[in-house]
């Protein structure tokens, strides 16, 4: 039997998929891997960090002086946060839970709000 060839694309740039999947479900889900990107990439610079850091206490005014460096420092915090948060949202969902659509999209919505909430706190922390 020949192959059905399918009309469907295979890769979509972000953009589109974004466009097209707009439930909070997709959209928990997209940023949950964006951020587990950036805390792969940023792990490096952040033990960087804080072996200078750590070097004296001078080395560490002149480190958390830098408003970039400070940015930074709250980038991965908040990625942490949010990456926390949507991982426990699927653990849960891995154990059963929230399955039906309904109840998935307001699990997903209150974690949106709950890992916006931590992001927010933790700028302040960080920045202030």
């Amino acid at each position: 039997m020949p192959a059905v060839k399918s009309n469907r694309p295979i890769d979509l740039p972000l953009s589109q998929v974004m466009a097209v999947n707009r439930s909070p479900i997709a959209i928990a889900s997209i940023l949950h891997r964006i951020s587990g990107i950036i805390l792969f990439l940023l792990i490096p610079v952040m033990l960087w960090l804080l072996q200078t850091s750590l070097a004296s206490p001078e080395s560490f005014a002149t480190v958390f002086d830098n408003v970039f460096i400070r940015f930074l420092a709250w980038i991965f915090v908040a990625s942490i946060a949010y990456h926390f948060v949507m991982g426990i949202k699927h653990l849960f969902a891995d154990n059963g839970n929230n399955e039906e659509l309904k109840s998935a999209r307001m699990v997903s919505v209150v974690s949106l709000v709950i890992a916006a909430i931590l992001i927010v706190a933790s700028f302040v922390w960080v920045m202030f």
